[in-house]
């Protein structure tokens, strides 16, 4: 892979699905990774500490990538906002609110985790944390019930899916968040975006602009990637949900060495 794209794995959200994000990234070996925010939930680590190993081993995975010249950049979102004042610094990874990412194609993608388009976010700050509370609820709630499901054999449920799902396409009406995102993009020069945060994964061409959601590691497990080809893929669960053509107006350019090549 060229380049790996995920969000919202919230470390430290007892339902979150780190070993399955580990399982999915131990199959590629890509030359950038970038991290849309929410990696770390710092909400649920203040209320109640929750590390477990697996937490460390998925850390340390991304770590011997980054020393085997793997580039790594990190744009925090609201439940990790803590990374963003003062930024630190961290050998080998980068963070910023966004990057711009240059595709093999030629392809301009703004990188940004999108919490900054919220509007409820931005401006009922206590509102959004409330309601995180209450989906950890019903989350743990949720959980339960479908433990007793599978007993007796009944396909789960997920109703706090369908809940969040609601509330985020509210959110999304009531902010234009998609347009929002897509007119920032266009004002740094590019050609579509990347984000997270509504935990929709999603790809949307709007004739000559992307609009890329990465989606979560919490209700879903998705991630985008860019092929050596420059094909973007949107996968969840290892399936292909969408997948974006490179430019055929471009050729690509010869590939270059791997960086796992080159550091060996």
């Amino acid at each position: 892979m060229r380049a790996i794209f995920f969000s919202d794995s919230h470390l430290g959200f007892r339902f979150a699905r780190a070993q399955e994000l580990l399982d999915f990234l131990k199959q590629y070996q890509p030359d950038k990774l970038y991290v849309v925010g929410d990696f770390l939930d710092a909400w649920r680590l203040q209320q109640r500490w929750y590390w477990p190993p697996t937490y460390r081993e998925l850390i340390d995975h991304m770590l011997m990538w980054r020393e085997h010249g793997v580039e790594i950049f990190y744009t925090p979102g609201n439940h990790d906002a803590f990374l963003r004042k003062p930024i630190p610094q961290f050998q080998g990874i980068q963070i910023q609110d966004h990057f711009v990412h240059e595709a093999i194609d030629g392809r301009k993608y703004c990188i940004t985790h999108g919490d900054l388009f919220d509007s409820v976010e931005q401006k009922m700050h206590r509102l959004s944390r409330a309601g995180s509370r209450v989906y950890d609820g019903l989350t743990t709630v949720n959980a339960g019930t479908n433990r007793l499901l599978r007993s007796i054999r009944i396909p789960e449920w997920n109703y706090c899916f369908w809940l969040k799902r609601a509330s985020k396409k509210i959110v999304g009406a009531v902010n234009d968040f998609q347009q929002r995102l897509a007119d920032f993009a266009q004002s740094q020069q590019c050609d579509g975006v990347i984000c997270g945060h509504i935990h929709s994964p999603a790809v949307v061409l709007d004739g000559h602009f992307v609009y890329c959601n990465t989606g979560d590691w919490v209700e879903h497990r998705s991630a985008l990637i860019e092929h050596l080809d420059g094909t973007l893929s949107l996968l969840d669960n290892g399936q292909v949900l969408k997948t974006v053509a490179p430019r055929s107006d471009r050729p690509l350019p010869a590939a270059g060495p791997h960086p796992a090549t080159a550091a060996s």
